[in-house]
């Protein structure tokens, strides 16, 4: 299945600190939410005792996030650390759950149960897949492929369900059915709305037992993708006279069905959350973490006035990417691109082009569009979740379609953004996550960092005359492999690497 940019890999715009544990959980309850309807009650979510999110939701605000889209409330919404005290005035029962399900198949991996307002009961297993995005695999025991590109209506009938009155099979329409527990079970997910019409004929059919509809939580895939691969992305550019950037905005056009100057609008909001991120983060009114303390500030007036070793361009890109994540471990507004833990990397290096560099915005858009195309080739090949393949699809993806972009931004041809992406990975293949007491900021905030930083070194080797001798498909290939091979301990677990250090015990929490 073809990934979308807007989608999958810049982005979700949310609060921090965690894209796998806040913003894919969200994303999983708003849906559980629409298809159980305003009156939810008497909720269990269950995780596996031995999984990422048993260890680690509270500390990275899954919790939250989960209550957030029971409620049906924006992610965004600035009562997002308060939802608890929501939850108590509006009465509603939610209990967190820890216990093995065979359906368990990723780190990630969750059961969410509740009841309608007729006391029914209503249960999804889902994943939380990496960068904000999710899997729901069953539904009331069915089994289907809901990854909120989609509308949705389920029924239960007790006898078998004419779907001719409905959409259209095939044309945008996807169509899941099973005979379970004495009843017919079924799903359609479609890529347009579904008439309220034929769900008012469902509902009052004397046979159908229950009627459920969710909305689409991202763009719906409208059209046919351009490429299916990073590099016959580069290829289509340089057939077509395009730059990577120019040929990422071609696809993601093509593939959503929605007009260019719509997607950059939307694009250009997302830049506008990266900038305010680092400038928050860089303020005296940056939010509290839970271990360390703002530096951001401290490193950019240091630069300013000549107290470091070399400063310069990348010492200020770091500074930013290290404020922009103090915005997201103090639980403020981000962009994850493609991940909340790596998401000061992008704004640290976009901020860098546009105040430094003196880059114009339009330029700075297409770079962001050619960053997007390094990303949609771990997108399709392999995953973003650090609990899947550790840290080097996080921020070592965030500094490969950084690389990218700056050499888009520097006029660089198709094919050389794609190298300065791959040579990116090259220097972090097997990068562990090794998040200390499971917080996302050591030593995700250096890393942020010292990345925004070398994404601009990887871009002037290559422009400089650097030969890539392994492309864009078989660095990302290895990378999935490597990453395979790490060890639980290292991937996301807090029993490994730095996460294991005396010193990363002792760290005395400051926010509560």
């Amino acid at each position: 299945m073809a990934s979308s940019i807007l989608n999958d890999v810049i982005g979700p715009v949310m609060p921090g600190s965690s894209s796998s544990h806040t913003a894919g959980p969200y994303h999983i309850a708003k849906t559980f939410s629409d298809f159980v309807g305003e009156s939810i009650h008497d909720v269990h979510i269950v995780f596996a005792p031995d999984s990422s999110l048993a260890m680690c939701y509270k500390d990275q605000g899954t919790d939250l996030a989960l209550l957030m889209g029971i409620l049906g409330l924006p992610i965004t919404d600035e009562r997002f650390k308060d939802v608890y005290s929501l939850c108590t005035e509006r009465k509603l029962d939610v209990y967190f759950e820890f216990e093995s399900f065979a359906e368990a198949c990723h780190p990630n991996s969750m059961k969410l149960r509740a009841k309608d307002a007729s006391d029914v009961s209503f249960e999804i297993i889902a994943d939380s897949t990496g960068g904000g995005t999710f899997q729901i695999r069953y539904v009331n025991g069915l089994q289907v492929d809901i990854r909120g590109d989609a509308n949705y209506l389920f029924v239960e009938s007790g006898e078998h369900i004419d779907w001719a009155a409905g959409a259209k099979d095939g044309d945008g329409v996807t169509r899941y059915e099973e005979y379970i527990n004495g009843r017919y079970v079924a799903l359609i997910a479609s890529i347009f709305e579904i008439e309220d019409e034929y769900i008012r004929r469902l509902k009052n059919s004397a046979a159908v037992l229950n009627v459920k509809t969710a909305k689409a939580i991202f763009f719906p895939k409208k059209g046919a993708p351009i490429s299916d691969s990073g590099d016959m992305m580069v290829k289509f550019a340089e057939d077509n006279g395009l730059s990577l950037g120019e040929a990422a905005l071609e696809y993601e056009s093509q593939l959503l069905g929605v007009e260019k100057y719509l997607l950059n609008a939307e694009m250009d909001r997302r830049l506008k959350v990266m900038e305010n991120a680092v400038r928050l983060g860089l303020s005296d009114k940056c939010p509290s973490m839970m271990l360390l303390h703002p530096t951001a500030g401290k490193i950019m007036e240091a630069e300013n006035s000549g107290r470091v070793a070399v400063g310069g361009m990348h010492t200020r890109a770091a500074a930013r990417a290290i404020a922009a994540m103090q915005v997201n471990s103090g639980q403020g507004i981000v962009c994850a691109a493609p991940t909340a833990g790596s998401s000061g990397v992008m704004p640290g290096i976009l901020v860098t082009m546009l105040e430094d560099m003196r880059i114009d915005r339009e330029n700075v858009l297409k770079a962001m569009w050619a960053a997007g195309a390094v990303g949609l080739t771990l997108a399709d090949r392999g995953t973003f979740a650090a609990e899947v393949c550790g840290c080097q699809v996080e921020v070592g993806a965030a500094a490969a379609m950084g690389a990218a972009a700056v050499v888009e931004a520097a006029g660089g041809s198709a094919r050389q953004c794609s190298d300065a992406g791959a040579i990116m990975l090259h220097n972090t293949m097997g990068l562990v996550c090794d998040l200390v007491q499971y917080i996302v900021e050591v030593p995700c905030h250096s890393r942020n960092g010292a990345f925004a930083a070398q994404a601009f070194v990887c871009a002037d080797m290559i422009l400089g005359g650097y030969v890539n001798s392994i492309g864009i498909n078989g660095t990302v290939d290895a990378v999935v492999s490597c990453g395979k091979m790490l060890r639980e301990e290292l991937r996301c677990t807090s029993r490994g690497g730095i996460a294991a250090a005396p010193e990363a015990y002792l760290m005395k929490r400051c926010r509560c």
